[in-house]
Parts: structure tokens; sequence; C-alpha cells
């Protein structure tokens, strides 16, 4: 499975290992130096909050009461793990981030046997696994923010998906079972779960099934589909039914979408002179989470249901009424998802640092994409890159009507930073 590093040369081994050991320490360093030693943010007071016995509740304040603002599984995991070994006590916080670190890196490893199956070389290989490994980009979210939010799980996930979808495509006409069962019905069991995990990169995985589904018509057999409709309607049918008898209402994903169009969409997002301040102020103004005074408004609302409805409706009105402004805000957004800006790096101390973090990722995600149009042109690694082509095109385009954060932008930072890899290939080859 592990194809850039099976049978490599010592040499190539050697830096792997060391990639490895340093972005370790890199992250662990990182995790280390902040004062604060845990996950921030609504997710790890959901996770607090189970950890504590409260149930899945309190994403805004402690005394909310239930939620839906959250899909549930990875606060789940951390809130278990709360349970067991103490809220926010360091053996429990040392466990967590251990499990962020191990998801960080799998999605690494397992894109770079996903783009050695699509024909990336493995000297590319390696070396794009050796630069999100070491690159200090992204050390906040990857130390921090993966022990209560999804981004860790799902890209793990959807590396793992393709990388079984790729192996199923490539297979014989003559050998539809030459997978095993238990594999077949994991590939088809992971999009539902990526989909609960992750809506965005969920849809991109079910986008990535159904060509499969229809490449391999001859391979398929209708039983094949009913691991993805059981594990879909025990995820979902259980949130559901959850949400209803809890929250009172039939939330199939979360409650959090009109909250997230006012963050993103207003009068004084349009051209600011400190689109970080500017952001902030917004944040302060009607985030329940940032602000007291937008919790208030949240429980004289009747709960978070019917706050982020209400602000839903005050944005699409806005929105409707100044479309140019509103286009103006998407084209930023679209922007800042692929180049993004020094101030979007707002966890990064001092003024070099954040600078350092945003050249760094503009040059990979520029890369990416002209590394993603080259694998795409080429007739030979076509046919497999049209897998990966879902997991970037649909995430930036999803994600343009949102203020982009950085957990938002990492869905894309390893498959990119793998197609920048291809591109530097090309480009080596060609002098």
């Amino acid at each position: 499975m592990f194809a850039p590093f099976r049978s490599a040369p010592l040499s190539t081994r050697l830096v792997v290992g060391g990639a490895l050991a340093i972005g370790l320490v890199e992250r662990i360093g990182w995790a280390l130096a902040r004062a604060n030693g845990s996950a921030t943010g609504e997710a790890y007071n959901v996770a607090a909050a189970i950890g504590n016995g409260r149930g899945f509740a309190d994403a805004f304040q402690i005394g909310q009461g239930a939620t839906a603002h959250l899909m549930p599984l990875p606060p789940m995991v951390a809130g278990g793990v709360y349970a067991t070994l103490g809220v926010g006590s360091k053996v429990a916080e040392a466990v967590l981030l251990g499990w962020a670190l191990l998801l960080t890196f799998a999605t690494y490893a397992l894109f770079a046997c996903v783009a050695r199956r699509i024909g990336v070389g493995r000297k590319a290989c390696v070396a794009g696994f050796a630069f999100l490994c070491v690159a200090p980009i992204f050390t906040t979210t990857e130390a921090f923010d993966f022990r209560a939010w999804e981004g860790g799980m799902t890209m793990s996930a959807a590396g793992l998906f393709l990388l079984l979808a790729l192996r199923f495509d490539a297979s014989q006409k003559t050998e539809k079972r030459a997978m095993g069962r238990g594999a077949v019905a994991l590939l088809a069991a992971l999009p539902a779960l990526i989909l609960f995990l992750q809506p965005m990169i969920g849809l991109a995985a079910c986008v990535a099934s159904i060509l499969l589904l229809w490449r391999r018509r001859d391979a398929v057999r209708p039983i094949d589909v009913a691991p993805f409709l059981i594990a879909f309607a025990l995820l979902f049918g259980g949130w559901t039914a959850r949400n209803v008898a809890v929250m009172g209402a039939p939330i199939v994903l979360r409650d959090n979408l009109g909250l997230e169009l006012a963050v993103a969409n207003h009068a004084g997002a349009v051209n600011p002179a400190d689109p970080k301040a500017a952001f902030e102020a917004r944040l302060g103004t009607v985030h329940p989470y940032v602000s007291t005074a937008a919790f208030d408004a949240l429980r004289r609302a009747g709960g978070e249901i019917a706050y982020a409805k209400a602000l839903g409706a005050q944005t699409r009105a806005w929105m409707a009424a100044h479309p140019g402004d509103t286009a103006r805000l998407w084209a930023g957004h679209l922007r800042q998802i692929v180049l993004p800006a020094p101030w979007q790096f707002r966890t990064a101390h001092g003024r070099a640092l954040p600078i350092v973090r945003a050249v760094l990722l503009d040059i990979v995600t520029v890369a990416g994409l002209i590394g993603l149009g080259l694998l795409l042109r080429d007739r030979d690694r076509r046919r497999r890159a049209l897998y990966l082509a879902p997991f970037v095109l649909l995430p930036i385009l999803l994600y343009v009507p949102f203020q982009p954060i950085l957990r938002y932008i990492w869905l894309v930072y390893a498959p990119l930073g793998y197609c920048a890899a291809f591109a530097l290939e090309r480009l080596v080859r060609r002098q």
C-alpha cells in the first residue's frame, strides 16, 4: 500500500524518517510553547461538556445546553478522552496531541500513496511528503485543532478512500473480488463516513464514487452498494433522530449555516482597510462563541437554531440587495483560499512567521493547481487523476460563500502538495 516508501533505497528512507522526525519535533514544540495547551473553539467546548458529563452541549458557552452546531464524531472522540483522563489534564492533552499528529501524518502518507498510484514519480512523492512534514505552515491547526475538530479525521479517511478507489479501478474485469470483500465494503462505506465528518469533502467522495461505479459497472453488484446505504442510514439517521429529540428539529447536518453566512457576508467586509480587524469585529458582533452580547442575542432568539435562521435571513436579504458587493466578497474569498494573506494566520506569533507561512502556502496552492491541470492533461494519468480532482476543486468552490479560515484551507493542502510536487517533477524533466 505504501508504494512511495516500500522497497525504497536507504537514502530515501532516511529522508522520509528525518522529515517525519522534524515534523513531530516542530509540532510538539509548538504545542509545548503555547500557553493554552488544549484545542480551542466550539469543538473543544463540546468535548469538555462530554468529558464533564453534560452530553453533546455547550458549543458557545457553558450552560447553553444541547447543540447541533457541529458534526458529532470528532468532539465525541475528544470528549471520550476527557471523560477518561480528565478535562484539560496533561495526560488527556498528550493523548489528544498524539491523536491529532497521527491523523495529520497519516493524511500526508496516504495522499503520497494516492499520488504514486496516479502516476507521480517516487522522488516527487517523497519530496512532497518531506515538505508537508517540515514546512511550518499549519502547525497550530495540526497540533491543536485536530484534537477535537474534523479536518485530520476527514482527510485521513479521504486518503484511504482514494487509495481503495484507485486500486479497485485498476483491478481487472475478471478480478471482481481481488481486493477482498472487507476492502470493497470499506470502500463503499467510506463516502458516507466522510460525508458525515465533513460534508464538503464528503461530496467530493460521493462524486468520485459515482465515477468509479460508472467506470466499473461491469464489476459492481447491487449488494456492493449496501455498505454505503447502511452507513448513511445509521450515521445520518441516528444524528437526525437525536436532533429531533433534543433540539426539536430534524437537523441532518449542522444548524450553523446562517451564522457562517453572516460572518462572511456583510457591508463591513467590502474593501476594508484592515481585513483582519474587520473579520474580528464581525466575530465580536454576531458569533456567540466570541461575543457575550451575541450569546445573549442567541438566548433571546430562542436558541442556536432560531438565531442562525434569523442571521441567515438577514444576510440573504443583504446579499440580494447588494449583488455587486456580494460578488466582490465571494471573489475575495476565492482569492483568500487560493492565495491566503498573512493576516489569515491569526494564531501565528510575530510579524515574519505569518508572511513566511502565507508565501509558502501560496506557492504550494498555485503550483498544485498547475500540477493538477498537468495530470488531467496527461493521457496516461488522466483517468486516475479524475478521482483526485473533486477533492481539490469542490472544497475550493463550495467554501467561496464563507469566510476562509485555516481549517478549511488545510483540507486541500495535502492533495495540492503532491500535485505541486508533480508540477516540479515536470519542470525538472524539461530542463
